[in-house]
C-alpha cells in the first residue's frame, strides 16, 4: 500500500526544515532545494550530514556550508574539480570531508558523476516533488496545528479528541512522478551557441551521458539554410530535474564542450 503525501512530509520534516533554514539565510531557492537533496543523498550512502546541518544556527556556518555544497554541486557539470581559489590544489570540502569515515573530496563526485546526478535526479523527481512543494507544507503544518489543538482541549475538557479531517491533498497516496514523464516543456533548456561555432548533436549529447549517463531524451537544432550555421536548439532531458541540477540556481550557465561555448537556460514556450 502507497504512503499518503502526509506521511511522506512527516517522514521528511528535517530536511523540509532544512530547506527553510537555507532559504531564510538568504539561498536561492533552486540551490537550497539541490543543497538539501545533495545532504540526503549523502545521508543514503552512510554520511552522517543530516544531524550537522540541523545543528547549524550561525547565519555565516550556514552560508559557508551551502557554499561548500555549491562547489559540489557545480563540480558535477565539469570536467575536472574546481582548483582552489588559492591556487594549485582542488577546491576543498573540508566540512562534507570531515563527516565521511574515508577519504573523501571532490574527485569522489567527480568520478561518480553519473551515479550522484542520477540518485539526485531520482530524490527530486520523487519525494522532492512533496518536500518542496510549499502548497503542500502549508496544509501539512495547518493540520498539525488543528490536530495539537484538538488534543489539548480534549485533555483540558477530560475527554476524547475529536480530530481534524485529513485534506484531501495530503489524504491522497504517494506515487514518484518518475512513473509519469512530465511534458517536453517541463524538461526543455533553450541553448545558444557563439557566432559561427555551433556545436553538433552528438557532441552535445556526449558531453552530458558521459557526465550523467542516459538523462538526454533529444537535441533539436535551428533549421537554417544550406551553409548558415544553427545559433539556437533546444535539449529535452529525461526528467524535469535535470534541468535544475544544470542551472544550480543560476538564470544562465555556459559550458565548454570541445572548446566552444554553450549557453544553457531554462526553455519557456511561447504563448500563442
Amino acid at each position: 500500500m502507497a504512503p499518503l503525501v502526509r506521511d511522506i512530509l512527516a517522514f521528511h520534516k528535517i530536511d523540509r526544515a532544512l530547506y527553510d533554514k537555507f532559504v531564510a539565510h538568504g539561498t536561492n531557492p533552486q540551490l537550497a532545494r539541490n543543497v538539501v537533496t545533495l545532504i540526503m543523498w549523502l545521508d543514503l550512502i552512510g554520511i552522517n550530514i543530516v544531524g550537522f546541518t540541523r545543528e547549524l544556527q550561525n547565519h555565516a556556518e550556514i552560508v559557508r556550508f551551502v557554499s561548500e555544497s555549491e562547489v559540489v554541486l557545480n563540480c558535477l557539470r565539469q570536467d575536472s574539480p574546481p582548483l582552489s581559489p588559492k591556487g594549485g590544489a582542488y577546491a576543498e570540502i573540508p566540512t562534507i570531508s570531515s563527516l565521511a569515515r574515508e577519504s573523501f573530496d571532490l574527485r569522489f563526485f567527480l568520478f561518480h558523476q553519473d551515479m550522484v546526478v542520477r540518485g539526485l535526479a531520482q530524490l527530486l523527481d520523487g519525494v522532492g516533488t512533496v518536500i518542496f512543494d510549499d502548497g503542500l507544507n502549508a496544509l501539512f503544518w495547518a493540520h498539525e496545528a488543528a490536530v495539537r489543538a484538538a488534543e489539548e482541549e480534549a485533555r483540558w475538557k477530560g475527554s476524547r479528541p475529536v480530530l481534524p479531517p485529513l485534506p484531501p491533498e495530503l489524504a491522497k497516496p504517494y506515487y514518484s512522478r518518475g512513473l509519469a514523464p512530465m511534458p517536453d516543456d517541463c524538461r526543455s533548456m533553450f541553448i545558444t551557441f557563439s557566432k559561427g561555432n555551433p556545436l553538433r548533436r552528438d557532441e552535445i549529447v556526449e558531453y552530458f551521458t558521459e557526465r550523467w549517463g542516459d538523462c538526454i531524451e533529444r537535441v533539436m537544432m535551428e533549421r537554417t539554410p544550406p551553409g548558415v550555421t544553427p545559433m539556437y536548439g533546444r535539449i529535452v532531458f529525461t526528467g524535469e530535474s535535470f534541468i535544475g541540477l544544470v542551472l544550480n540556481g543560476e538564470r544562465l550557465v555556459k559550458f565548454m564542450i570541445n572548446g566552444r561555448q554553450l549557453w544553457a537556460r531554462k526553455y519557456v514556450p511561447r504563448i500563442n
